[in-house]
């Protein structure tokens, strides 16, 4: 039988494994990630806490933010909020495109329009459509080399899809929805979002990827000590309040995984059946769409997040 330091000794050896495994993982994938965000940023704020985590990946070579489209309509803020934050980590050109339809029962911000205090160029206005941003940025692409990561609902995605299905299938590598693949009551359902929903889950021709992991994984109170000039510290404050309490991570385990891929943080599930709340159903094998289980522990995770959103922008 092992003594106690033996077996503290393999314990340690354990956790260095299960830490530094997905970091070499990742240090062998040397070719940047190329996405486009796609956010319904209003009414949370992790999708706020996404996006900065997006630009400390950026600022490490792993991945190459194509452009930013907006979602949801209901603060007209938005493009400007978004802007924002992308000029304050010195990325002010990266394209901002959003949703120009309808969208009824919007939803309210508590941080949009003071996000708009802060230097940037762009308003929802000059803003061009998601679908303009997307006919202007895949072109130039190479053929399969685009990851989008959808933290909200899926309108956009549904009218590129109607009017440039050439375009999505020759382009797009993955599509990463933040969502639950059963009968998720709010991403693919809500502000009238339904036939969207279903054209995107129906006729997307290439992988879907569905999680709701991240409500156990606290994130944010970091952001107390970052400047005052960081718009994404503005955000967690007006939603959160002066203490800066941790925030739960949706959108922030969207980009690790469409960014990382699984690199030993993940287990990648491809059987199974999709349900809408509307009745549509479909075989996960069909397409070879996937969900996603945890392998780390949830600290884990609130680490290697925490280390990117606070990454300070790249001199």
């Amino acid at each position: 039988m092992k003594n106690h330091k033996s077996l503290a000794k393999t314990g340690c050896s354990l956790f260095f494994i299960i830490i530094l495994v997905p970091t070499l993982l990742i240090a062998q994938n040397k070719k940047p990630v190329k996405i486009i965000y796609e956010t319904d940023m209003c009414m949370a704020v992790d999708d706020v806490g996404a996006l900065a985590m997006i630009h400390g990946l950026q600022n490490r070579g792993e991945t190459e933010l194509l452009a930013v489209c907006l979602n949801a309509t209901g603060d007209p803020d938005g493009a400007a909020a978004i802007d924002a934050i992308n000029t304050w980590y010195g990325r002010g050109d990266i394209p901002v495109g959003v949703w120009k339809g309808s969208f009824p029962d919007p939803d309210t911000s508590k941080y949009m329009h003071v996000l708009t205090l802060f230097p940037h160029d762009i308003d929802s206005k000059s803003a061009p459509s998601a679908l303009e941003t997307y006919r202007k940025i895949l072109p130039e692409q190479p053929d399969k080399s685009v990851t989008i990561i959808s933290t909200g609902h899926l309108q956009n995605l549904d009218e590129l899809l109607r009017n440039d299905p050439d375009l999505v299938a020759s382009k797009i590598k993955e599509l990463v929805i933040m969502g639950a693949l059963q009968n998720d009551p709010e991403h693919f359902v809500l502000h009238n979002t339904e036939k969207a929903a279903q054209n995107v889950m129906e006729n997307w021709p290439t992988p879907l990827m569905f999680h709701l992991l991240g409500e156990g994984i606290m994130t944010g109170s970091g952001l107390k000590d970052t400047p005052k000039e960081n718009p994404v510290r503005m955000a967690y404050y007006l939603q959160l309040g002066p203490e800066f309490p941790d925030n739960a991570s949706w959108d922030q385990m969207t980009v690790l995984y469409g960014v990382r891929g699984v690199s030993g943080y993940f287990k990648q599930n491809f059987t199974g059946t999709g349900l809408l709340v509307g009745g549509y159903k479909w075989d996960l094998q069909e397409r070879k769409d996937s969900w996603l289980e945890l392998l780390l522990p949830e600290e884990s995770y609130a680490k290697i997040i925490n280390d990117l959103m606070l990454e300070p922008p790249k001199k």
